[in-house]
């Protein structure tokens, strides 16, 4: 049996969460999550941890991603023990009285081992972690508006109503905002599945701007409604016809990625949520039978993406785009900039196996 679903049918996260020191623990909305505050902490509702099989985690004043992309009971055991994925496996089957695999007997520290306990780790989310459909109204308090800083990044005021980006006005316990700009996540049939939410710039507590402030102690993207990220293809909903129309499929690592192409009318892309492909994701792109561009950001290396290309590997062409002129800045995405864009795209190198 896996950890997390262990943990969850086993009803044991309260103890975990206690065994964490985490304060002002409460359940809500008939035990479907908890909240409560970070042991060096003084907000009493600054994380909450969802009571499903995946255990996600959404921590509003600390950045608990692991490297996998995932915020979850493990990646807040990592961050808040300070200790890396085998140790939280270790202390949290000693917490929950686990007998498993995830068991390392005789402090078996062989590397084979561990990658084994990653491997099992990376396939059981995508299997623990299906596409749950979450109600309409669910975007309502958000409504649907513009916003200047995505218009700044070339996404127009109408592609940001096209794909019904919104505004939390959410507010923490003494007031502080933690508003997000809304963009909502949809599986290939357009059912809403989750929200996410991005740090907007000039937000005001009282007469102060704290941009910086949040920038500094909160990720840049939290989900407000957690969906299982390694099964989108963001925006496939809207673009597979034009994928098909094409025969090609262009993948971005960001959501906004996809709206900055469809404004420069490349209305065939999908996003993926970071620059590594999970194994369902792969299908996916596979099924559709098309041409591959892979369009990652600039701090990718040549050697992540051609393991990328391996992934995908199949009886149709796949190609990336690489910055060997340095035209781009650090971080920054091919389709930031339509001129850079444009030439990146031209420029494209064909994957040979």
């Amino acid at each position: 049996m896996y950890l997390k679903l262990f943990i969850y049918e086993n009803d044991k996260l309260e103890l975990i969460l206690e065994e964490l020191e985490m304060h002002h623990i409460k359940w809500h909305d008939n035990k479907s999550y908890i909240t409560c505050g970070m042991p060096d902490g003084d907000n009493p509702q600054s994380t909450t941890i969802y009571n499903n099989e995946s255990l996600n985690v959404v921590a509003y004043t600390r950045n608990i991603i692991d490297i996998y992309g995932c915020s979850d009971v493990i990646s807040l055991v990592c961050f808040i023990k300070k200790c890396y994925f085998r140790q939280a496996i270790m202390w949290l089957s000693g917490i929950v009285g686990l007998e498993s695999e995830y068991q390392l007997k005789n402090q078996d520290t062989s590397t084979g081992l561990v990658k084994k306990i990653k491997k099992l780790y990376e396939q059981h989310r995508e299997l623990i972690e299906p596409l749950t459909p979450i109600p309409e109204n669910t975007l309502l308090p958000y409504g649907r508006m513009g916003h200047i800083e995505f218009e700044q990044d070339n996404i127009s005021i109408q592609t940001q109503y096209e794909f019904e980006l919104g505004f939390d006005l959410q507010t923490d316990w003494s007031g502080f905002p933690r508003h997000r700009i809304t963009i909502p996540i949809r599986d290939e049939n357009g059912t809403l599945v989750g929200v996410k939410g991005r740090l907007p710039k000039n937000t005001y507590y009282g007469l102060k701007c704290i941009d910086k402030e949040r920038e500094e102690t909160e990720p840049k993207y939290i989900y407000l409604y957690p969906c299982a990220k390694s099964q989108i293809l963001y925006g496939l909903y809207k673009t597979q016809p034009y994928i098909q129309e094409k025969n090609e499929i262009i993948i971005c690592e960001s959501e906004k990625g996809v709206m900055q192409l469809w404004d420069m009318g490349f209305k065939n892309a999908v996003g993926i949520g970071g620059h590594s492909l999970s194994s369902v994701q792969v299908k996916k792109i596979l099924n559709l039978n098309v041409d591959i561009i892979i369009a990652y950001d600039k701090d990718v290396t040549e050697h992540e993406i051609l393991l990328e290309c391996e992934k995908l590997t199949n009886k149709n062409n796949i190609f990336y785009l690489l910055d060997k002129k340095g035209i781009l800045k650090e971080k920054e995405s091919p389709m930031d900039n339509p001129k850079n864009w444009e030439q990146l795209y031209s420029n494209k190198i064909q994957f040979i196996t």
